[in-house]
């Protein structure tokens, strides 16, 4: 009778518990995939190569929400997507926030002055917000080195040196402030169709190769050669030449960078202002005979290219470029997936790449990568949270899986994730190829990083887009703009 009994009371307590346990299921408390303090179940996710800290609860920051404030780009929308997963794994729910480039600057600048700490994960630009508000990101070394947290998956000296130096530290690298997340990289985009079909009968009439990327193919060749495709090749293959981004934006501070670099020369001439950055400037160059010469042929640039371009920035250019409207640009590389499958079968599939032209010293390609960096203001355990996701957005694992969505991302910012590409998918998008020689040292070029260069970058933008809607003399633009600068030193 005593054992009878004994075995009806472990019934009932198995059955009690079957019962709370399903009820907890019900409510949404347990779930069933994913259990405390174990990896299991993640196979086939983002998280089945991830090493995590020795019994670390995945879920430990369920519940937490973080916004992310991010510059609309291909890469932050396909990030979005991913981050279901993240959300449905971890519980932590992640509210992406994309907005257009200015809006981006503006809502920073509020969150930062306010110190309100709304946007808990901060898209981190070297050149309008890791530069001004460095003071209010929250340092990452402790982090880094915290054996109780996830780690970052791949150590820092995988990450591309120079980009790690733009994105993650300002004037030393005694603070970490961000992990390197995108790496856009202007290059020249081109109709292969259009380069391929009237090859013969532009070297007849002019007598050299056309072909983009080399040497030979300089700024005042593709001038000439924008000129050429306007009145040669008829309208219904390509309206015009070249089209570039004038509008009063910073599209064309980035067009006419290249321009002056490719020419040897820049803004500044401090040590380290490229790189780590600088509180302030004491070398301005931007009255030299290189500066001037390279403001001229910027609006040569401009005059040869649609009338349009005036009023595009990268978006309208590359928009334009889709369209079938213009058969050479300068623009990011994350825009070769989309054009490529342009919904117009002129474009579609006929979309060659190749580093900027050359000037009279080398080819420069802008870099225009961020990094992930977290808002001081936030809370212990949203910072906590928020590095879990870093860890998470920079791995090598989700660098991959951004770069081979269909509709195509930023490049991976870690050495070896290269490696890991697959060489079929590397053939069928040029764009790595072309990238990866714009990053040489002697082919990339890195912005002025200075703590108020936003201002600064204000009034250069002003200069550029004046000179060309008013057809001003480069050298009254040069002395104009060497006095604004100065007076916002």
């Amino acid at each position: 009778m005593k054992k009878t009994f004994i075995i009806l009371m472990l019934i009932i307590v198995v059955l009690i518990g079957m019962l709370f346990t399903q009820r907890q299921k019900m409510l949404g408390n347990i779930d069933e995939n994913i259990k405390p303090n174990t990896v299991a179940n993640l196979e086939g996710t983002s998280f089945e190569n991830f090493k995590f800290p020795e019994n670390f609860d995945i879920r430990k920051y369920e519940g937490i929400t973080l916004n992310f404030i991010v510059e609309n780009n291909l890469n932050a929308n396909i990030l979005s997507l991913e981050s279901e997963e993240f959300t449905k794994l971890t519980g932590i729910n992640i509210k992406i926030r994309p907005t257009d480039y200015d809006t981006f600057i503006q809502k920073i600048n509020l969150d930062f002055i306010s110190k309100a700490g709304d946007y808990q994960l901060i898209y981190s630009d070297p050149y309008q917000t890791l530069n001004r508000f460095h003071e209010d990101l929250e340092p990452l070394n402790n982090y880094i080195h915290n054996t109780e947290l996830p780690t970052l998956q791949v150590s820092l000296d995988d990450f591309f040196e120079n980009q790690l130096k733009v994105c993650s530290y300002f004037n030393s690298s005694d603070r970490l402030y961000a992990i390197p997340f995108d790496s856009t990289t202007m290059i020249m985009y081109y109709r292969e169709d259009v380069f391929r079909d009237f090859k013969d009968d532009f070297f007849e009439d002019k007598g050299y190769d056309w072909t983009p990327g080399g040497p030979d193919f300089t700024w005042d060749r593709y001038i000439e050669i924008a000129k050429w495709i306007d009145t040669y090749v008829p309208n219904e293959i390509v309206e015009y030449g070249s089209g570039q981004m004038a509008e009063a934006h910073n599209s064309v501070f980035c067009e006419f960078s290249n321009v002056l670099a490719s020419n040897g020369g820049d803004y500044f001439r401090d040590e380290g202002v490229n790189t780590y950055g600088l509180s302030a400037f004491n070398k301005l160059d931007v009255m030299s005979d290189t500066f001037v010469k390279s403001l001229d042929q910027y609006k040569q640039i401009v005059a040869a290219a649609a009338p349009d371009s005036v009023n595009w920035n990268w978006e309208d250019a590359a928009d334009a470029f889709s369209k079938g409207k213009i058969a050479m640009m300068v623009n990011w590389d994350e825009n070769y997936a989309t054009l490529n499958n342009s919904s117009n079968f002129r474009v579609r599939g006929n979309i060659g790449t190749a580093i900027l032209p050359y000037g009279d010293v080398k080819s420069a390609n802008i870099y225009g990568g961020s990094g992930i960096g977290i808002n001081k203001y936030a809370t212990k355990e949203e910072k906590e949270a928020a590095w879990f996701f870093i860890s998470w957005a920079t791995s090598k694992e989700m660098q991959l899986r951004i770069l081979t969505q269909p509709t195509g991302g930023a490049l991976p910012t870690i050495k070896s994730a290269y490696e890991a590409i697959d060489p079929e998918f590397r053939a069928s998008h040029p764009q790595i190829d072309t990238v990866l020689k714009a990053w040489q040292p002697e082919n990339i070029y890195l912005r002025p990083k200075l703590e108020n260069f936003y201002y600064i970058e204000q009034a250069i933008i002003d200069s550029l887009h004046t000179m060309i809607l008013g057809n001003f003399d480069p050298k009254d633009v040069a002395l104009d703009l060497y006095k604004k600068i100065l007076s916002k030193r």
